[in-house]
């Protein structure tokens, strides 16, 4: 058998263990079954903007099933300052409480125990966990000890994914997108959750915004977005690309905004001056949920792999994706048949470096004709997205 196919096996193997422990680890602490009716009800997801749209189906499959409870979410972004669920959700009719901690406030003991007080004193009848995909095993427990802590009847949800032998992996396993894993998760626990769906009750507020920044924008439909942000460098498609991109896409007669946030907002300037006519940016001028509401007006988006393709497939505008190898291929893939990914395969493939030593290789090789005739696909099934590529 070759070796990477023996990796591949190891890995799996290690997988099934640990979540048989955690999974014991759970039942030891809560031996009853899922409660059918519950008061208090507590989801655990934290991360950025994508982390918090992948987990809405799965947030809402909660909802669905306790629908009278209180239901609370606990999050947070990371640090201070970062954007995360509560810019997102705050305001929908589905979630009753969102209460957000950041790194600072348990970077000590005394924080740490204040958390689980505070956590404690909602006195949670379910603790639903949606972890994030690479959390440590020593995370994972620590978790859950901290569930217990809290003093919740029943809680579900710790599961590990390692990273073991990761280019083996890569060759053998197939990954689910981040949608369908914590989906999985919440079936596993008894929920239906068969169907992916983003309720996120844009309202009027956001329309209004929306509206006045594209007419002072002078934006006309039909409209294609572009967001050429994305948190890390690796995964960050050269500037220029996007500028011929878009003036491809503009001489054809589609009008193209410009998105991102404040931190980018010189750089979506740059791209936007630089197409030129019918282009405008909006980074740093929208909110997350008027970002939404710009995506739903959208014929497609053509981003990096960044939060905003999630929001752009929770509002089901098709996305071009532009994607490295440096993680488990479909794993942060946008959920849904309608888009387009385009990756490149290299060597160096599943290195989950935060800094690239090739100079952004496996990105970069991604050409701009590539990106104009994924474009051109996803717009042929659009019949109503007139004018077309050609």
């Amino acid at each position: 058998m070759p070796l990477a196919r023996q990796q591949a096996l190891a890995a799996h193997a290690i997988r099934a263990v640990a979540n048989t422990i955690l999974q014991g680890a759970a039942r030891s602490a809560w031996p009853r079954g899922r409660p059918l009716e519950a008061d208090r009800v507590c989801i655990y997801r934290i991360g950025n903007i994508g982390d918090a749209t992948c987990a809405i189906p799965a947030m809402h499959a909660i909802r669905r099933a306790y629908p009278a409870a209180h239901l609370t979410l606990v999050t947070s972004p990371g640090k201070a300052g970062l954007v995360g669920a509560r810019e997102l959700l705050d305001g929908v009719s589905w979630l009753d409480e969102i209460v957000v901690y950041h790194a600072e406030d348990i970077a000590t003991a005394r924080g740490r125990l204040e958390l689980v007080r505070n956590l404690r004193a909602r006195k949670f009848d379910v603790w639903i966990e949606l972890p994030v995909v690479a959390a440590p095993l020593a995370t994972l427990f620590r978790n859950l000890l901290v569930a217990r802590s809290a003093g919740v009847r029943w809680g579900f949800g710790w599961r590990y994914e390692p990273r073991f032998a990761a280019r083996s992996q890569t060759l053998f396993n197939d990954f689910p997108d981040e949608v369908e894993r914590l989906l999985a998760i919440v079936r596993a626990a008894g929920f239906a959750a068969d169907d992916a769906e983003f309720p996120l009750e844009l309202d009027d507020s956001n329309r209004r915004t929306v509206t006045a920044l594209l007419d002072e924008a002078g934006m006309a439909e039909p409209m294609i977005a572009f967001a050429p942000g994305a948190k890390l460098e690796p995964n960050r498609w050269p500037v220029d690309r996007f500028i011929e991109v878009g003036k491809s896409l503009a001489a054809r007669g589609y009008a193209i905004v410009v998105l991102g946030g404040s931190s980018e907002a010189a750089m979506c300037e740059r791209i936007a001056k630089a197409i030129g006519r019918n282009c405008a940016s909006l980074a740093g001028k929208t909110t997350v949920r008027d970002s939404c509401e710009v995506l739903t007006r959208c014929t497609m988006l053509v981003c990096n792999d960044s939060g905003v393709q999630h929001l752009a497939a929770a509002v089901d505008t098709p996305c071009v994706s532009l994607f490295t190898r440096r993680e488990f291929p479909g794993m942060w893939w946008p959920h849904g048949p309608q888009h387009e990914v385009l990756l490149k395969d290299v060597e160096c493939h599943t290195c989950f470096l935060d800094s690239c030593p090739y100079d952004n290789k496996c990105i970069k090789t991604i050409g701009v004709d590539e990106v104009i005739a994924a474009a051109g696909r996803v717009l042929a099934r659009q019949p109503s997205s007139k004018p077309q590529v050609a």
